[in-house]
């Protein structure tokens, strides 16, 4: 599981940053949230195989957080994509892709399935993972994010497999799978008896924007990575509620209260440039914190 932060200004691109994108790829599948301006063009710099996008989360309608949508889903149709491909967003995202193709400004020739968000709750979901959404704390209507791999296997005993000859192919991946099998000489293998406690699988939360409140909290809790909005700094305490937006020390306090391991600031306002000032008042509260810069990648890793 691999993160990208495409875009992290907020507001608006600047030099350094784009507008706000980050992408999630999970055993090939490449998952997006938020497409500001110039996503595509992030996309196209990345490692990422975005030819194998799988769904798109857009958290509200402020065009630094949409603006790249109706390209990017019209050069997807230029790559001659084929797959079908999902769009989750908050009322409003159907008339906005509605208008988008009346003026011909985007072409679609897969099928795209657009749904407006309505209540938290899972949006997608498989055998290895689901994404859930909650409603945050904005000045609109704004969703935040979770993507949480389901548990994992226990460990396969491969000592004890060689031991009670156990041949390799489909009936070890049954067991794997929690199956009880049954051997040719008869004897009946359980799952318990080759497997360790299942493990858990990671979790990667996504609020922007927001000010902390409940949702975001939910979002957060036990996340392996927390990608969060850090708009402002600490001197702005008192203006930010009018903003609908968190301080970098909001953002680490919502880390250390949902026991988040690692926090990612980003949604970086460009009166603080390299974010510096932002992080060190964010490590205050928070040790294991970093800055987002576009085109950062991140490795999630399994929690032991």
């Amino acid at each position: 599981m691999k993160i990208v932060t495409l875009g992290t200004s907020a507001g608006r691109p600047t030099i350094e940053r784009s507008a706000s994108a980050s992408a999630l790829e999970f055993e090939g599948e490449v998952f997006l949230f938020d497409c500001g301006e110039g996503t595509q063009v992030q996309l196209a710099k990345s490692t990422l195989h975005w030819g194998n996008l799988k769904a798109i989360f857009i958290s509200h309608l402020h065009g630094d957080h949409i603006h790249g949508l109706a390209g990017l889903l019209g050069t997807l149709s230029l790559q001659d994509r084929e797959a079908p491909l999902k769009v989750f967003g908050p009322t409003g995202i159907k008339k906005y892709m509605a208008v988008m193709m009346e003026l011909k400004t985007s072409w679609i020739r897969y099928p795209l399935e657009i749904t407006e968000i309505r209540a938290a709750g899972v949006l997608l979901e498989n055998k290895k993972y689901f994404v859930e959404c909650a409603k945050l704390n904005h000045v609109v209507e704004c969703w935040g994010y979770a993507f949480r791999e389901k548990t994992r296997p226990g460990i396969f005993n491969e000592e004890k497999a060689k031991a009670l000859n156990i041949p390799f192919g489909p009936i070890r991946r049954e067991i794997v799978e929690g199956k009880i099998v049954t051997l040719e000489n008869g004897q009946i293998i359980k799952p318990e008896e080759l497997l360790g406690p299942v493990r858990p699988g990671r979790h990667v939360a996504h609020c922007l924007d927001t000010q902390p409140c409940r949702s975001d909290l939910y979002l957060a809790e036990n996340a392996d990575v927390l990608i969060h909005e850090s708009t402002f700094d600490h001197s702005l305490n008192s203006k930010v509620k009018d903003w609908g937006h968190s301080t970098s020390c909001q953002a680490a306090d919502i880390a250390r209260q949902a026991k988040a391991t690692q926090l990612l600031l980003t949604h970086i306002s460009p009166r603080y440039g390299n974010g510096k000032q932002l992080l060190e008042e964010a490590k205050t509260e928070f040790k294991n914190t970093k800055m987002a810069q576009d085109l950062l990648e991140f490795e999630v890793p399994y929690r032991e």
